[in-house]
């Protein structure tokens, strides 16, 4: 069966789930936890230079475990237009949900982008666990959610833009 291609102006709880994902990953990647810091100085971290090295007699400066390639996959920073995109879609749960009177919704849709948000849903399923929420009933509410913001993002026109 040939699969046919979804016009950018229609959505799908598919494309709200992926883009609400890449959403809580930028921000993750871009930010740091919330809260109290440790305690840090003013002063600026002192890195010397080679120059540095051989004239205070330290030999040649070195990393360890720099003998081995990095294989830390590197991520580029998005575009300030997707960044704008992505800040937009993190209101969708309470435009299209909290304001429309579907709180249980809501509540799952956030609970899923807090403690998963393209992670596995492992930690999803931790959390609702420990809220006592059913497992099929968690998932129902969020799936519900998802839809119910591919609705209303098709109704009000916003484009899917891919990532």
């Amino acid at each position: 069966m040939m699969q046919r291609e979804i016009p950018d102006d229609v959505w799908t709880p598919k494309r709200v789930k992926e883009v609400l994902a890449e959403a809580v990953k930028w921000v993750r990647r871009s930010t740091g936890p919330v809260g109290p810091s440790g305690i840090r100085g003013s002063m600026p971290a002192y890195i010397p230079t080679l120059e540095d090295h051989l004239e205070e007699g330290w030999g040649l400066p070195e990393v360890a475990g720099d003998d081995e390639d990095d294989d830390r996959k590197i991520e580029l920073p998005v575009t300030p237009e997707r960044a704008d995109y992505l800040m937009r879609s993190l209101s969708w749960v309470a435009v299209y949900l909290i304001n429309a009177n579907h709180r249980g919704s809501g509540l799952m849709v956030s609970r899923w982008m807090a403690h998963s948000g393209g992670r596995g849903n492992g930690g999803f399923n931790a959390a609702i666990k420990r809220a006592g929420v059913s497992r099929t009933h968690a998932y129902r509410l969020r799936d519900r959610g998802l839809s119910l913001i591919a609705q209303g993002l098709t109704k009000d026109g916003v484009r899917y833009e891919r990532g």
